[in-house]
């Protein structure tokens, strides 16, 4: 198997969009948290559709693919590195961020310290479920293992409805969403515990340890047995004035 995935970078610091473009799914290696300053847009990940506007802090987990709409015609954003994430991220609100915006214009890592201290115990604001194609992308969150046909079928649509609607929204079909669900799964157990292939196969899945093995490295270029190594270190902050996409 072999998916098309768009392996994005990210520039720290301030960035201005102006766009009415959305940019197609992409997935980062490292986490990173976005601050919103000005304009809104969505965000379609494996945490489902995420509404965000001025003030909101947006966590991206590690190894997270995403599609964005763009809803304003100018977006600006703050990135900052952030710790590693086995989460599927999320939105925070309400938070006074003035300080820490001023501080990610000459230190970024000094400003994401800042916002990890004052995100301590909080929590994300609800996901947007605004129709079934984003309680699939919830439930598919919550059981990776989910039968397609069946809950469209309890939901009372077809399955190929069901594909199509959600595969023109989130920018992946379902089943491939599933796939990357339980292979990013499996990834970090690897990466981050040293989770024997075998057993990490047989925990998250996966037919066989060959199985797994495929599906990870369709969803990141590179086979288990390399991640075995751990997930390399965030590079130094470049200096570079280039911006990515969020």
């Amino acid at each position: 198997m072999t998916w098309d995935i768009n392996r994005r970078d990210i520039q720290f610091g301030l960035d201005h969009l102006a766009s009415v473009g959305s940019p197609p799914r992409h997935q980062h290696l490292h986490a990173y948290a976005t601050i919103v300053i000005a304009g809104t847009f969505e965000q379609y990940s494996y945490a489902g559709r995420l509404q965000l506007q001025p003030g909101d802090v947006l966590i991206n987990p590690t190894f997270d693919c995403h599609f964005n709409k763009m809803i304003s015609r100018a977006i600006t954003l703050i990135r900052l590195p952030w710790r590693e994430d086995a989460t599927f991220g999320g939105v925070h609100r309400d938070f006074a961020l003035g300080t820490i915006e001023r501080v990610a214009q000459y230190d970024a890592r000094e400003a994401a310290g800042l916002l990890e201290e004052l995100l301590v115990g909080k929590a994300y604001v609800s996901f947007s479920v605004q129709d079934w194609s984003d309680q699939l992308a919830v439930d598919l969150g919550r059981n990776p293992r989910l039968r397609i046909s069946h809950w469209a079928e309890s939901h009372g649509v077809t399955r190929e409805y069901a594909w199509r609607c959600f595969e023109r929204k989130f920018g992946v079909a379902p089943a491939q969403f599933r796939s990357e669900l339980n292979a990013r799964a499996a990834l970090l157990a690897i990466a981050r515990a040293n989770t024997p292939l075998a057993s990490a196969a047989a925990e998250f899945g996966f037919s066989d340890q060959s199985h797994m093995s495929r599906e990870i490295k369709a969803l990141t270029g590179v086979s288990p047995a390399i991640w075995r190594r751990g997930i390399p270190p965030q590079p130094a902050l470049a200096a570079s004035s280039a911006r990515a996409r969020p």
